[in-house]
């Protein structure tokens, strides 16, 4: 964990806070917007400098921001108080787990952080009908590397679920997931 915090922490000192940007899935296929519920609960995972986190806040959802690195989350409460948003930004580590108080999500937000043990928390995670709005490096269109999923990576861990797009290609993989409700219909 100190060895990523340290990296991240470097990669963040200096910057700016970050704007509102919406997830990189949905400037890819505008009409996936149209899932994204505009109340309730979100979490953006490994937030960084929180883009999505205020996208998500100004949007109207309670946001609760994940990142290992300090800089990070000093940088997104900056802009959220500049903005006069107010998100739950935390400094943790996944290689731990999710927190335990974050379930029944109406959205999660994961952009270009892969892990692969956490993939079977993500929707188990969200609330009946929430949304998951996941983007990773990938090796499709790219020389790959230990950080970018395999061909089929996303479509194989989260394919029995409702996906509502998926993507590959230019080196990026992206998937959009809804929970199903208890009958199955979502």
């Amino acid at each position: 964990m100190e060895q990523d915090r340290t990296r991240w922490d470097l990669r963040y000192t200096g910057r700016a806070p970050a704007s509102s940007t919406p997830p990189e899935v949905l400037v890819a296929a505008p009409h996936l917007v149209e899932h994204v519920p505009t109340s309730g609960r979100a979490l953006d995972l490994a937030c960084g400098t929180g883009a999505q986190s205020l996208w998500l806040a100004e949007r109207g959802l309670d946001v609760v921001a994940l990142d290992v690195s300090p800089a990070a989350i000093d940088l997104l409460s900056q802009a959220a108080d500049t903005a006069g948003l107010d998100i739950d930004a935390r400094v943790h580590d996944t290689d731990c787990g999710l927190p335990a108080d974050l379930d029944d999500l109406d959205v999660i937000v994961c952009q270009r952080f892969r892990s692969v043990d956490l993939y079977g928390q993500l929707v188990s995670r969200l609330a009946e009908g929430g949304v998951l709005l996941l983007t990773v490096l990938s090796a499709v269109g790219s020389e790959g590397g230990r950080f970018h999923a395999a061909a089929g990576e996303l479509i194989d861990a989260f394919g029995r679920h409702d996906v509502v797009h998926h993507a590959e290609g230019d080196g990026l993989a992206s998937i959009a997931v809804r929970r199903a409700n208890a009958r199955g219909v979502s």
